[in-house]
């Protein structure tokens, strides 16, 4: 497994977590709760919100996790124009970063990354500032990444 999809498994762990948690309040909703658990000690109704937020929370940091990964193989792969010093001087920034393989990869891969790229940011500075940028899904997301990186030459290799 690559170190992209260790992340990915983890959310996908976790999501599912989430799904049993949800199924499990909706089961329960009207009587007492699975072996009388309390849900954050909250009533049912205000942890199926927490719930929710939780899970867009979830969503947006399986997006930071994802794409910090992708930026250090494109700075540390054997094969990345990055470890020239020349270029990784001068790559400063998420897009900076991703400009040497512009020429490289399909177009549309190119900018689904930068997509992504500007999605972390906004997450990562607390998101407050300008509009939120288009949502990015962490699957769609590793994907994203994946083929970028296949694309540029620079496939993982599993780490097992």
């Amino acid at each position: 497994m690559t170190e992209l999809g260790t992340v990915l498994e983890a959310y996908l762990t976790l999501v599912d977590c989430h799904t049993v948690t949800v199924e499990l309040l909706r089961k329960y909703s009207k009587g007492p709760t699975f072996h009388g658990t309390v849900f954050m000690g909250q009533p049912p109704d205000k942890t199926k919100r927490l719930l929710a937020q939780a899970k867009t929370e979830l969503d947006d940091w399986a997006i930071v996790g994802l794409v910090s990964i992708f930026e250090h193989i494109l700075f540390n792969h054997e094969q990345s124009p990055l470890r020239r010093k020349s270029l990784r001087k001068g790559a400063q920034g998420f897009n900076a970063a991703i400009k040497p393989f512009e020429k490289r990869i399909p177009h549309r891969t190119y900018e689904d990354v930068t997509r992504l790229g500007d999605y972390r940011h906004w997450v990562a500075h607390g998101k407050r500032w300008g509009e939120r940028p288009p949502h990015a899904d962490p699957v769609s997301a590793h994907q994203q990444l994946v083929n970028f990186l296949t694309q540029a030459g620079l496939e993982t290799k599993a780490h097992d």
